[in-house]
């Protein structure tokens, strides 16, 4: 693998072709980048793996203070509140955390970038192999908190057909956070102060996002509930919760816009990086 590390292909085209050709070639570097990914992100805390279970159970229990018994905003009723956060947590952490991390791929491996070639897409594939990786964690835990409150607290199973598209919404999800991240990180080389704006934007989405509130809340507001649905997330994560409660905005219309949108943002998202991946060491 490392005999072709050192080959630069010439020329200023795009070719998105050539693209995915190099990250078919190089997928066992980006296998290692998610192995080497994984073990530092734990080697020095206590606990471990086991963050990812503690960060999602926490929260959840704050949403369910703050937002089920503070604000008294409803969900659905065949699920528990705390089942509910948590499955809107795992999809969303899965998004933050892969969009967060590939929006600092330039600046964070400036030194690797510059010492050796390699097509720098293998960076942001593996944080999103990774990501897949810790979303299986907690949407394990969800799962279990789900049935739960199934077997023991007399919620009724809603689980319906729609399940089968759970992988298609997580691609979706996947792809919004590549391409936005893409976006950012080229962004970034030549405009350090985005990576400040950049977590406060991510936290402002979330609430733009259903992850804390079911869509319905919002139907009495004409100008929020379109407003709402402006976000390409909107529809994918009502889509998610919809499967496990039968209850929400099912739109195909709505997700199939959603997903142009977002296979745009990538289109985009791969332009720019193939750009500036050329010339960043000038900027970094």
């Amino acid at each position: 693998m490392t005999d072709h590390w050192n080959i630069v292909e010439k020329g200023n085209a795009f070719n998105l072709k050539k693209i995915f050709k190099d990250l078919r070639a190089y997928k066992d570097l980006i296998f290692l980048f998610f192995k080497r990914d994984i073990k530092a992100s734990y080697q020095q805390t206590i606990l471990g793996p086991l963050w990812l279970l503690i960060q999602p159970v926490f929260t959840s229990i704050v949403f369910t203070i703050v937002f089920t018994n503070i604000a008294k905003i409803p969900t659905p009723p065949n699920i528990s509140p705390f089942a509910f956060y948590l499955l809107g947590l795992s999809f969303w952490s899965f998004f933050a955390d892969s969009f967060n991390r590939i929006s600092t791929t330039f600046v964070a491996n400036a030194s690797v970038f510059g010492k050796v070639y390699f097509p720098r897409l293998t960076v942001p594939s593996s944080i999103i192999l990774s990501g897949f990786f810790r979303f299986s964690i907690q949407f394990s835990l969800f799962l279990v908190v789900y049935l739960f409150g199934i077997f023991f607290q007399g919620f009724t199973f809603q689980i319906n057909h729609t399940i089968v598209l759970l992988p298609f919404y997580l691609l979706l999800i996947a792809v919004f956070a590549l391409g936005l991240g893409l976006i950012a990180s080229s962004l970034t080389t030549k405009y350090r102060d985005l990576t400040m704006l950049i977590g406060f934007g991510v936290q402002l989405l979330m609430y733009a996002t259903p992850v804390a509130y079911p869509i319905f809340f919002f139907f009495s507001n004409s100008k929020l509930y379109k407003f709402l649905l402006l976000n390409p997330l909107t529809g994918i994560f009502e889509g998610c919760k919809y499967a496990f409660t039968s209850s929400g905005l099912l739109s195909a219309k709505l997700i199939a816009l959603d997903a142009l949108i977002i296979f745009c943002i990538l289109f985009l998202g791969l332009y720019v990086f193939s750009k500036v991946e050329k010339r960043f060491m000038d900027t970094v």
